[in-house]
């Protein structure tokens, strides 16, 4: 497994909250959206989304407390995320509103910058909004005991890597059976049209590089995961900026109850309801009609003021 490099897959700033990592894509003069990912995944898996830098983006993805080198502290909320990555924004030199995009776990993030940070747009695919508990069934599969268990990190996560490089399609299966209520014959598909297109195909490896190595990420993953166990009131009814929120119907990993609670509290939200793959909104030909809708909103809050 090979490890990050400092210049060559990432950059730090110096913010109150001590070094933090991040990386970036995109021409320097395009306008900034800042890419919170997922629990799990660490910000390297923003080079997944290349198709934003075709539109002219700038994105730049930011690591969280708990995920490389970077601690936790006791006095950290979810909300401390939206504060550090607002430090390094700073520490960029950006002015301007920026667009936000969320991802799982890494929405509540946006969520709360949104909420507290100047925001041109804001973007959610299978977000988490509120109260996060494990699904029980994604948690009791083999994937699931996996990702979760406490020992030899490291080497499931070479495992997993190497798997989706030798059976691209059986790993892609077993993702999907873990964050997806479909059918065997519905998960072959999918995982068919994913391996037979090669611009989905290095998605997919890129996404699974990012869990890499994994023993870097789980104290981070863990962490968020216990403070949004323990959330109890959540309040979105302050995000004015034109949101997008994205969400299927089979995700079982993030409950529906997520997208409606979003969909009942943001006043400028348009919701977008797919299967695709699951928790995967973007997997397979439905995820590239997710895409498309994605970069259209984008597009038109550029000229939004």
């Amino acid at each position: 497994m090979s490890k990050l490099k400092k210049g060559k897959d990432y950059k730090v700033a110096s913010t109150k909250y001590g070094l933090v990592r991040f990386t970036e894509i995109g021409p320097k003069n395009g306008e900034v959206i800042l890419f919170s990912t997922g629990g799990g995944a660490s910000f390297m898996s923003v080079h997944a989304f290349e198709w934003l830098v075709a539109e002219g983006f700038r994105v730049i993805a930011i690591n969280r407390p708990g995920y490389f080198d970077l601690p936790i502290k006791d006095s950290y909320t979810l909300e401390s995320h939206a504060d550090i990555y607002h430090e390094v924004i700073n520490h960029l030199g950006v002015k301007d509103k920026i667009h936000v995009f969320g991802v799982s776990m890494g929405g509540l993030s946006a969520l709360y910058y949104a909420q507290k940070y100047p925001t041109q747009s804001l973007v959610l695919w299978s977000s988490v909004s509120g109260k996060y508990c494990i699904n029980e069934q994604a948690a009791n599969s083999g994937l699931g005991r996996l990702v979760l268990s406490k020992s030899g990190k490291n080497i499931i996560s070479w495992l997993l890597l190497t798997s989706a490089k030798l059976f691209p399609q059986k790993t892609i299966e077993t993702f999907l059976k873990t964050e997806a209520d479909l059918n065997r014959q519905e998960r072959i598909l999918l995982a068919k049209q994913i391996v037979q297109n090669q611009s989905r195909k290095k998605e997919f490896m890129t996404f699974v590089k990012s869990m890499t190595p994994m023993g870097a990420l789980y104290e981070g993953m863990m962490d968020e995961v216990a403070k949004a166990a323990n959330l109890q009131t959540v309040d979105w009814t302050n995000i004015t900026c034109p949101t997008f929120a994205v969400h299927s119907i089979v995700d079982i990993d993030v409950s529906i109850e997520h997208a409606q609670r979003l969909e009942k509290m943001i006043p400028a939200i348009k919701m977008m309801y797919v299967r695709a793959g699951g928790h995967f909104v973007w997997w397979g030909e439905e995820g590239e009609q997710v895409k498309h809708a994605t970069k259209d909103f984008l597009l038109k809050a550029t000229s939004i003021q």
